[in-house]
C-alpha cells in the first residue's frame, strides 16, 4: 500500500533537494523519516531515571524528623498564620 500525502510546495522542494544530495527519491527520504519516528515512538519508555542532587551535610540540617499526622493537622489548621 502506498499512502499519499500532500505537502506545501516549499517542503516538497526541500525534500527534493535533500533527496538529490543523498542520491535518493523524495519518497525514500519521507519513508526514512517515518520509520525513524515510528521507531522512536515505539521504543519502551526509559526506566529508572537517575537524578543527582547536591547533598546537604547533616551538620547543617540536624536530624530530619518524620512528618506525623499531628504536624499536618497543625499546618492545615492555619493557627500559625497571622490574621
Amino acid at each position: 500500500m502506498q499512502p499519499t500525502i500532500e505537502l506545501p510546495e516549499a517542503v516538497l522542494r526541500k525534500l527534493e533537494t535533500l533527496a538529490e544530495r543523498e542520491g535518493a527519491t523524495p519518497a525514500d527520504v519521507i519513508r526514512r523519516f517515518v520509520e525513524a519516528q515510528v521507531e522512536t515512538n515505539s521504543a519502551p519508555p526509559q526506566r529508572g531515571l537517575e537524578v543527582h542532587l547536591p547533598l546537604i551535610p547533616a551538620s547543617e540540617t540536624g536530624p530530619i524528623q518524620p512528618v506525623t499526622g499531628a504536624d499536618v493537622d497543625a499546618i492545615l489548621s492555619g493557627d500559625h498564620l497571622s490574621s
